[in-house]
């Protein structure tokens, strides 16, 4: 019993370790998730963490997408029971693991293989498209655990699109010197003049800040309208208050960041502050 009490403990500490590699918002924003499913979204947030390593800092493409087909070959064709890794040992005591579609797991593994070797969007239209396409089956995942009785659709495709930059920014914040900020669109770079490199090497740079002023205001702008202010929507989202808590917060953080320079954002992104609890307190309790 007690080994059996060791090794749960050993699994929870592994998956907040991974989280607080890469979104350290979710320590705050778990506070808020019902007690029903607070479990299970801790080993699932670590999937999510362990994937976005991958997707970042793994120098090698190769080695990296050997990485995700690893996880791939673990979750879809082993016994999930039976590994003995401890997220995966996790996510089976919580019993997330049977509530997770097959599909959705494939696609987060899919979105990192893509962004990889993806290729910068052409405007912000396209940019948007690609962060919904991230966040999809995060999102898709967490309601499969949380509100099984609410489908993406049910969200402001905005909300999506805001929180999926959010992990670009991520992403570029530990990611590799050449390509960190590929998600950065062609006209908007054409437009101030910046080189995709300018934004590491002169992050001071005027013209690199109004360059990331402009796409980060945009994307905070994506996150307004349905589903984004729940209480005035007939649908009941009580079962999702954790995806309005954490939205809201990634929602500030991306507002903090519009005034900073792209060498602050993993400071900016990793720090929390009492506003910033009681701003994902005010988007959780707007819930009916």
């Amino acid at each position: 019993m007690a080994s059996s009490s060791s090794e749960r403990d050993n699994a929870r500490m592994f998956c907040w370790e991974q989280i607080s590699r890469t979104n350290r918002l979710f320590r705050m924003s778990r506070v808020f998730a019902s007690r029903n499913y607070a479990d299970s979204l801790l080993p699932l947030y670590a999937l999510f963490s362990v994937v976005e390593q991958i997707s970042s800092t793994v120098s090698d493409v190769d080695v990296a997408i050997s990485k995700l087909n690893w996880w791939r070959n673990e979750w879809l064709h082993k016994n999930r029971a039976e590994s003995q890794h401890p997220l995966l040992r996790e996510l089976t005591r919580t019993g997330a693991a049977n509530s997770l579609p097959d599909e959705s797991i494939a696609g987060l593994f899919d979105g990192a293989g893509y962004r990889l070797l993806a290729t910068a969007p052409a405007d912000l239209g396209a940019l948007r498209n690609q962060c919904i396409e991230i966040y999809r089956p995060q999102l898709e995942l967490e309601l499969s655990v949380s509100g099984p009785q609410l489908a993406v659709d049910d969200f402001n495709p905005g909300l999506l699109a805001r929180n999926g930059l959010v992990q670009l920014v991520r992403e570029s914040t530990r990611g590799k010197e050449q390509g960190r900020f590929w998600w950065i669109p062609l006209n908007s770079l054409a437009r101030h003049g910046v080189s995709r490199e300018e934004i590491t090497n002169s992050p001071e740079s005027p013209n690199v800040a109004n360059l990331m002023a402009e796409v980060l205001t945009e994307g905070i702008m994506w996150g307004e309208g349905r589903g984004d202010s729940p209480s005035a929507t007939a649908i009941d989202y009580s079962p999702a208050r954790h995806v309005f808590a954490i939205s809201g917060l990634y929602a500030r953080k991306l507002r903090s960041l519009v005034t900073t320079t792209p060498d602050q954002f993993i400071k900016g992104l990793a720090r929390l502050t009492p506003s910033d609890l009681f701003g994902a307190w005010t988007c959780a309790r707007r819930l009916r």
